[in-house]
């Protein structure tokens, strides 16, 4: 079998592609194989993806205007530990969410269900399979929740023990040897 150089054309011989070589750091001027590149916090180069301030499309968006856009810090970013963030003073951004007690959450919950009608749209015939496009795009619906324990669907979550309130402060399940569990609500808190 042939081999040929990336032209597609022509062939490959003993000087043809020089496949020794490369880059390094203080190698000095006698090396023949090599590229000199000197010593230094300057020289690293970018490569691969590099932060883009792009205001346009509001994909990526500095969270502090009057900072920089994609601040190598040389510190790790932390409570009480950072004093500035993206070069400039920001005691905004460097706060604990921790100290909020209004809207500490014991439990995460799930506030609502969507779903990307995207089987529904292919079934219509909405997607290319051949330019990878949708001439309509899926539509997305927000969905009731699923109640487990009055087996019905509702708009809210029924969550207890993720919403708690005063008179209801969470719930109890447990079982005693019966075939179905039982849940029990804690008692109010009245002081």
């Amino acid at each position: 079998m042939a081999t040929v150089q990336t032209d597609g054309s022509s062939a490959v011989t003993s000087s043809s592609t020089v496949n020794n070589g490369g880059v390094a750091i203080n190698v000095g001027s006698s090396a023949t194989l090599l590229s000199n590149r000197a010593l230094g916090a300057n020289n690293q180069t970018v490569f691969g993806s590099t932060v883009v301030s792009n205001a346009v499309v509001d994909y990526a968006d500095p969270a502090l205007s009057a900072g920089t856009f994609a601040y190598s810090n040389n510190r790790p970013t932390a409570v009480k530990l950072t004093t500035t963030l993206a070069g400039s003073v920001s005691n905004t951004f460097l706060r604990s969410g921790a100290s909020d007690l209004g809207s500490r959450r014991s439990i995460h919950r799930q506030e609502k269900v969507r779903t990307t009608r995207t089987t529904t749209a292919i079934r219509a015939g909405y997607w290319n399979i051949y330019t990878g496009t949708w001439s309509t795009t899926p539509t997305t619906a927000v969905d009731n929740f699923w109640d487990i324990a009055n087996d019905t669907t509702s708009s809210t979550s029924t969550d207890q023990a993720a919403s708690p309130t005063r008179s209801v402060p969470g719930e109890l399940t447990y079982k005693l040897g019966q075939p179905s569990p039982v849940s029990v609500d804690y008692p109010a808190k009245t002081t």
